[in-house]
């Protein structure tokens, strides 16, 4: 079966104040995942996946966005924009906004995600925030899983580290709580629907 593999990276539109913690955080966020994540996902051995940044509306005009967008065709990985918001569910707000967000995230975003999917059968979505980092085999490993286990609906990680970006220190990252690091399968209809 044909399928893509979409890395969902929620910039903007996640959370409280609107989904907006400013320029300044914004800013900082791109920075952040210029110099950690962008590697980390062209240190991928199966670079067989597209990366979907999602951002507001109002940020599609906004001059660090545009400069992210530039600054990615460079780097030889497969990206999509969509400006909706972020296409999954925000336990910040009450349960009607939040599905209501949801619906018009995706509502909004899938004339461009059309476009990248293709004739995909299957649809596999991760979330990859943009301040999170997968170790080199992610990719293959997630998506081998999914070919030799068929009836796989989602698979995730429990564990991993936490990096504080100015010392470049690590530890382990063990919470008592599943983080969000997850992929889903979707059929394309249901994905679409």
């Amino acid at each position: 079966m044909k399928y893509k593999h979409l890395l969902h990276v929620p910039f903007t539109g996640l959370g409280l104040y609107q989904g907006f913690r400013g320029n300044r955080f914004l800013k900082n966020r791109i920075q952040v995942f210029k110099q950690f994540v962008i590697p980390s996902l062209q240190a991928q051995t199966d670079k067989n996946f597209i990366l979907w940044l999602a951002f507001r509306y109002e940020e599609k005009s906004n001059r660090d966005v545009i400069e992210l967008e530039k600054y990615l065709k460079g780097k030889g990985l497969k990206f999509v924009f969509t400006f909706a918001g972020i296409c999954l569910y925000d336990d910040k707000y009450p349960d009607e906004i939040a599905k209501d967000r949801l619906l018009s995230s995706i509502h909004g975003s899938m004339g461009e995600l059309l476009n990248v999917m293709g004739e995909a059968e299957i649809i596999l979505m991760t979330i990859q925030p943009s301040d999170d980092c997968y170790r080199s085999s992610f990719v293959k490993e997630i998506q081998l899983a999914f070919r030799e286990n068929p009836k796989l609906q989602a698979i995730g990680y429990d564990r991993g580290y936490i990096c504080n970006y100015k010392t470049l220190e690590n530890k382990e990252y063990n919470p008592k709580t599943n983080p969000p690091f997850y992929t889903i399968k979707f059929s394309r209809d249901i994905f679409i629907e």
